[in-house]
């Protein structure tokens, strides 16, 4: 009831004040919310439009306001932008409320004012040199804006109808605009609107952006937005809803010429290694939130075209455009792991055949050495390739006889022996290699075979064995002893 008294008398401006607080804190119970019915909307509407046509009054002339002026304007904005989170705090897990603010048209009224704020906000920056206490206007418009958006991104959840009028209005437009806002809640509100109208399939407001230009360029910049230093999370959830819904090798298309792909396989990465959460679970609605299949069937595809790129880094070639394929590497290690969940790509026998024939004619070109020196190592791009590789053969042969014979026909398991070394360009090789052989000998007679016809050869003494005393020699039976001897002092 005082709320519709104060719509007919708005130049009260402290006693709505004084009303939108007390408002704000009532709202904050679920039982208040509940209160919320159509009259209290249509009174709440007919206050914001007052307050809008308030300050489209005053500001049409921003250099004639007197000091009453100026104070109702700021006043009216805090107003504005409280009318608006008592709206949003309305329709906190309440469909109902959502239904009956569509219907009075208060969606309609909400997009409205965060194009006339824009408005006002651009208008007060531009003129800032000639009227400096117009400054005061740009944050408290920026808070109206957030306020705004971060509403419609409510009413957008699971509503098709709603996102699809967000869209009409706002799309491409104000949605470019405010993403190069220098305020970061405004961009991360925007990112949700997005999320929302394209995490599902069979989105229109997803093709038109897929197909345009302009929405190509808006997903660029929603994955910068992922970087710092703004590292915005609806701006990940988006470009996440954009992989769910089996859209990673247009995105991959869209940013592979520059740094963004390297966020992307970041996002993916990310998303491989941790479970689904309840809340994304809830984000996400009908849609799975795991990573379609596909995508890493794509990626499979993407590195055995650019398998040299592999090659070349491994065996010394600096190859600049090969940091992405070992960036895929990294990924397919992980996902063959996931037998559970992609089976497709564990038994994807063409991508073993791939991985096995790299890591043999690496070992052909530069085969490992036993008696590397001990130094620093600073990561690169061939930085744990060998270890990857092997991997992706451990994880693919894990009781899979099919893929264990197909290793040994490639002369793979001679290779995999060969890389039972400590190397640090390779943390752990030594220990992936010890798995693989357990994977590749797990009821497999043939492979097992090969172990058993291993001959012994010349015994190697390497000079930090002979630094700490250790040697070994041939005793009874041509078997290796261990002996330790005076140790020698190293080489100035």
């Amino acid at each position: 009831a005082v709320v519709s008294t104060q719509s007919g008398h708005y130049g009260r401006g402290n006693d709505l004040s004084r009303v939108l607080t007390d408002l704000l804190k009532w709202a904050r119970s679920p039982e208040s919310r509940e209160k919320f019915d159509e009259v209290m909307y249509d009174s709440l509407k007919s206050l914001l439009k007052a307050a809008n046509n308030d300050v489209k009054n005053k500001v049409e002339n921003l250099s004639k306001l007197t000091q009453r002026d100026v104070d109702t304007v700021t006043v009216t904005i805090i107003a504005t932008a409280n009318i608006i989170r008592l709206l949003r705090n309305s329709v906190i897990n309440l469909p109902r409320n959502q239904f009956l603010q569509v219907k009075t048209g208060l969606l309609d009224c909400i997009l409205d004012s965060v194009y006339f704020y824009h408005d006002v906000g651009t208008k007060c920056h531009r003129v800032k040199h000639k009227i400096p206490y117009v400054l005061t206007y740009t944050p408290l418009c920026i808070e109206v804006i957030r306020a705004a958006l971060q509403l419609t991104s409510n009413l957008c959840v699971g509503n098709h109808a709603v996102q699809g009028a967000v869209w009409a209005r706002l799309y491409p437009g104000m949605f470019n605009t405010l993403l190069n806002s220098i305020d970061k809640q405004v961009k991360n509100y925007v990112c949700a609107i997005l999320f929302h109208c394209t995490a599902w399939n069979g989105s229109a407001a997803l093709e038109e952006m897929m197909n345009g230009e302009e929405g190509k360029q808006m997903i660029r910049q929603c994955i910068g937005l992922i970087q710092p230093p703004n590292s915005l999370d609806w701006a990940q959830l988006f470009v996440e809803g954009l992989i769910c819904v089996e859209r990673f090798t247009c995105v991959f298309e869209i940013c592979k010429d520059d740094n963004l792909v390297f966020t992307l396989l970041e996002v993916l990465s990310e998303k491989v290694k941790s479970a689904p959460s309840a809340t994304k679970k809830q984000l996400f609605g009908e849609l799975e939130s795991a990573v379609p299949v596909t995508t890493f069937l794509f990626l499979a595809k993407l590195f055995a075209k650019n398998r040299q790129h592999i090659i070349d880094l491994a065996t010394g070639v600096n190859v600049p455009e090969g940091e992405v394929t070992v960036r895929i590497l990294h990924i397919l290690a992980k996902v063959t792991g996931l037998f559970e969940h992609y089976t497709r790509i564990t038994n994807n026998t063409p991508f073993l055949e791939c991985v096995v024939k790299i890591l043999n004619e690496i070992n052909t070109k530069k085969p490992i050495r036993f008696d590397q020196p001990k130094e620093e190592v600073t990561p690169d791009g061939s930085f744990a390739i060998r270890r990857e590789l092997i991997r992706v053969i451990t994880n693919m042969c894990s009781k899979n006889k099919a893929h264990q014979d197909k290793v040994r026909l490639l002369g793979g398991v001679h290779t995999v022996l060969n890389h039972c070394v400590v190397d640090q360009q390779n943390p752990y090789l030594q220990q992936w290699c010890i798995v693989a052989l357990r994977m590749l000998m797990d009821d497999n007679q043939e492979n097992q075979d090969i172990i058993r016809g291993l001959q012994n050869q010349n015994i190697e003494n390497n000079e930090a064995m002979k630094q700490l005393g250790i040697e070994v020699a041939k005793m009874d039976g041509d078997k290796p002893r261990v002996a330790v001897v005076h140790p020698t002092e190293p080489e100035n």
